[in-house]
Parts: structure tokens; C-alpha cells; sequence
């Protein structure tokens, strides 16, 4: 299976890339987007809306008399911390100085209606911004990408529910724009249990390998693996509550169906099931037979 993540991540790119104009194709080249240039200026408007002799915001327009460009100087410092570009009449994005420094270090990527799709958080000012956040219609964190390394390839990403609690967590640890690790979390759960599932892809072909499925308490329940990178599951194991093996599950022909189950028993020996026809229902079990008290009616037992 495919990561989830990074195929929300492109979506993502390519909804910003069509709705955001200019400012979307930064998201697909990893670095900030210069303003678009102004359709035949005409100069610029300086407002006073304090009164202090001093002005604090400044229009500018194109020859069709059409806001291009606004900047705004909102602390009265004299320098512009607001900059608000527009396209076809309306603001398309917002560069800001969130620390109040002199550089604008977030940036955000407007829809149609002026409401927040997208904000980049640049805050050292070396063009690579080190997290960008998505935001659905109610203005809610919906997804957060971050790029620790600034090698402009998100090293981690977190979905978040409407309740702003995460629902799932990618991991990129060598950078090669693949989650090596991703969990996800059960909202039913408290807000600080551990991951319900955790998928690796330890060999980075982008197909996780080995899905890991925990208890509340973060016990390790069960383990699923797909030796072969088809996608399709063909081992399982299922542990009790100490961590022991309580069965162990192989599908040899990869049609997703278990055909040899081994339950391990406590003085050391296994007793083997087979499920021939993979109607997920045993057929018959290797001698000696099934463990004791297994059967409520008579079990099939045949020669190894």
C-alpha cells in the first residue's frame, strides 16, 4: 500500500497550485514565491489612518485603478509587517513579520472567499520554510508538513481531527521524501495514548511492510508483514497479554487468505491448522491434533 500521507501531501500541492495562483507553485519548488508583478502600475497611495503624520499604509494599484499590492506598517515602526497581494481583485496572499524583525518570515495562501488554505513559516529568512500548516473551512489545523533539515522535504507530517488532536504522524528520517514510520492514533482513545497502529517501510521502497497494532496501554497485540512487497499481508502473529505468541499466521500463495496457523503451547511443542480452501475456517490440523479444549465438536487431524 501506498503512503497515505505523502498522497495527501501532492494533492495538497496540486489544489494549492490551481486555487492559490502564484503563491501554489511555491509549494511544488519548496521556496518562497516572489509577488506577482503588477499589471501596468501606477504608482503608490500613502495613508495615514492614525493621524500621526506618519504613514502606515501603502496602495498600490494598476492602470485599471485595481489593488495589486498593499503594505501595512501596524506596530508604527515605520517598516511594513503586512504585505497583501492581490490578484483579479482580491487578496491571494499575505506575507507577514510575525517577530516584528524587519523580514517577512510567514506567508499566507488565500482561497476565493479570503479565508487561510495554507501558511509557510520561514523564520530564519533563507528563502526554505521550515513548516507549512493546512486549514480546512472552519479555519481548524487539519495538516502540518515540517521540514527540520531545510532541505525543502518534509522530515515529518500530523493530520489533526476537527478537535485538533492528531490522527496520524509520518516520519522521514533520511530525507529521502518517503515515511519510513507512520502512526496512527485511535480518537476514541484518551488524547495521550500511544499509536493504535505503526506502519514501517524498512527497506524505503515506499510499501509499508510491517503494520504493528497496540492495546491502550501501548502493549504490542499483533503484527502484520509482507515479506515479499506486493502490498498483500502474508504473515501474522498475534500475542496475549504477557507477549507471547498466541498464533502465527503464513499465506504462501498471496491471496491475502491465511492458509497455516502455529500455536505455540507452553511446554515448547506447536500444534499446526491448515485452512485449504480459504473459507478462514480450519480444515484440519497436523498430528498431534489441536491444542486441548480447542474443539467444541470433533477436529479433523491428519499426518504432517
Amino acid at each position: 500500500m501506498t503512503r497515505r500521507a505523502e498522497a495527501l501531501a501532492v494533492a495538497v500541492a496540486l489544489v494549492l497550485a490551481g486555487a492559490a495562483g502564484a503563491s501554489g507553485a511555491w509549494w511544488l519548488r519548496g521556496r518562497r514565491a516572489a509577488p506577482p508583478a503588477p499589471a501596468a502600475a501606477t504608482g503608490v497611495t500613502a495613508e495615514d489612518r492614525d493621524r500621526d503624520g506618519r504613514p502606515d499604509r501603502w496602495v498600490e494599484r494598476d492602470a485599471r485603478g485595481a489593488i495589486t499590492l498593499v503594505r501595512e506598517d501596524q506596530n508604527r515602526d515605520g517598516r511594513p509587517d503586512r504585505m497583501s497581494v492581490y490578484v483579479s481583485g482580491r487578496p491571494n496572499r499575505v506575507d507577514y513579520d510575525a517577530d516584528l524583525d524587519g523580514r517577512f518570515d510567514h506567508t499566507d495562501d488565500l482561497g476565493a472567499d479570503g479565508r487561510v488554505l495554507f501558511t509557510r513559516v520561514d523564520a530564519d529568512w533563507n528563502t526554505v520554510p521550515e513548516r507549512w500548516v493546512q486549514f480546512n473551512a472552519q479555519g481548524r489545523e487539519t495538516g502540518e508538513w515540517v521540514d527540520a533539515d531545510q532541505d525543502t522535504i518534509p522530515d515529518r507530517y500530523r493530520a489533526f481531527d476537527a478537535r485538533g488532536r492528531v490522527t496520524e504522524e509520518g516520519v522521514d528520517a533520511n530525507g529521502d521524501g518517503l515515511y519510513e514510520v507512520n502512526r496512527i492514533f485511535n480518537q476514541r482513545w484518551p488524547a495521550d495514548s500511544p499509536p493504535v497502529r505503526i506502519e514501517r517501510d524498512d527497506d524505503r521502497d515506499g510499501v509499508y511492510e510491517r503494520r504493528e497494532t497496540y492495546t491502550r496501554d501501548g502493549r504490542l497485540k499483533a503484527v502484520q508483514v509482507d515479506t515479499d512487497g506486493d502490498g498483500t499481508r502474508d504473515r501474522m502473529t498475534l500475542f496475549d497479554a504477557a507477549g507471547r505468541v498466541l498464533k502465527d499466521g503464513s499465506d504462501s500463495d498471496g491471496d491475502g487468505y491465511f492458509e497455516l496457523w502455529r500455536y505455540p503451547q507452553a511446554d515448547g511443542s506447536v500444534r499446526v491448522a491448515h485452512d485449504d480452501d480459504g473459507d478462514q475456517d480450519t480444515d484440519y490440523w497436523d498430528r498431534p491434533g489441536a491444542p486441548a479444549g480447542w474443539c467444541a465438536l470433533r477436529c479433523v487431524t491428519r499426518e504432517p
